[in-house]
């Protein structure tokens, strides 16, 4: 499996969770215009949605 050229999307959470649920992959990694750092947010096993961001 080779590099992803594909850059990495510059949005907020919201927008991050359409994009997951837009695209069906199992999860968006995103530079997140809220914090300006970036973060995964990604399907749980349970149906629901999960957010990884570093901590303030």
């Amino acid at each position: 499996m080779g590099l992803s050229t594909v850059p990495v999307p510059l949005c907020g959470v919201a927008e991050a969770v359409r994009r997951l649920h837009m695209t069906g992959l199992p999860f968006v990694f995103f530079h997140d215009t809220g914090t300006g750092r970036g973060s995964v947010l990604y399907h749980r096993y349970d149906g629901h949605d999960g957010l990884i961001a570093p901590a303030l």
